[in-house]
């Protein structure tokens, strides 16, 4: 095999594998997915007035993603009210 021959056989190869792996990386994972129904945990920032004083930001369906979510905004990640089920998480699973 020439170098030409051996250079263009690499460029096919890896031209074929991003084709390939370009549509998996871009699908949108089975998490991320719209969900219907209250989600179990909200944000609830501090306020001037106070804990609470601020309305919930709800919309969380992972226990780990509100409490980053919180961490980064200073506010605290709480079970909703308005969510009617068994909560996804045990005390635990924050320090896994």
């Amino acid at each position: 095999m020439t170098i030409i021959n051996r250079l263009t056989a690499i460029s096919a190869g890896a031209i074929l594998m991003l084709a390939i792996s370009l549509p998996l990386a871009t699908a949108t994972p089975a998490a991320a997915a719209p969900r219907s129904g209250p989600s179990p945990f909200c944000l609830m920032p501090g306020s001037s007035n106070g804990p609470g004083g601020a309305p919930e930001a709800c919309g969380y369906y992972d226990y780990r993603t509100c409490l980053q979510a919180a961490a980064d905004q200073n506010a605290n990640c709480v079970p909703n009210s308005d969510f009617r089920g068994v909560l996804p998480w045990r005390p635990d699973m924050a320090w896994h």
